[in-house]
């Protein structure tokens, strides 16, 4: 018999560590889909940079809530599925220290070295992209090497 598996903060903070790129689904008049880099804070957040003029800026705008996928885009069919999925609500950070705080872990953990990327920049509206922050809901992940499980029944951390 299969013991319960559980799914933990770690494994997640250790499974986001290792990727940069997440794919974002968002929702308005049809689904879409963009491709954006991302931090995170210890509590599970994600934060990513993008401009509301976007298709999926404007959507999140209207539908706070969206999905999220991240893997290893050189992993091959055969072998061990490696990913993480989530489901959660997504905001404009607006609070300046905030802000200020999800910039930087966001150019730390990407190693950007991009002085216009900057609040004085989005303030003057010489930088276009808003810093935007998802609280995760629901966070799934396929680890086939950690959790030797059929395709479904992988554990799920909801928060």
């Amino acid at each position: 018999m299969n013991k319960k598996l559980i799914l933990t903060k770690k494994d997640v903070l250790d499974f986001l560590a290792t990727k940069k790129l997440m794919i974002l689904a968002t929702n308005g008049d049809h689904p879409w889909i963009a491709s954006v880099f991302y931090s995170f804070d210890n509590d599970l957040n994600l934060y990513f940079i993008s401009s509301p003029s976007t298709i999926h800026g404007k959507q999140m705008e209207k539908n706070k809530q969206v999905s999220v996928a991240i893997v290893d885009t050189n992993q091959k069919p055969s072998d061990v599925k490696r990913g993480l999925q989530i489901y959660g609500t997504v905001e404009k950070v607006s609070d300046v220290n905030k802000i200020r705080h999800a910039i930087r872990l966001w150019k730390d953990f990407l190693n950007v070295q991009r002085p216009d990327i900057s609040l004085e920049n989005m303030k003057k509206g010489l930088y276009k992209g808003r810093m935007y922050k998802l609280t995760p809901k629901k966070i799934k992940l396929f680890d086939q090497e950690k959790f030797n499980v059929p395709d479904g029944e992988e554990p799920i951390l909801n928060l």
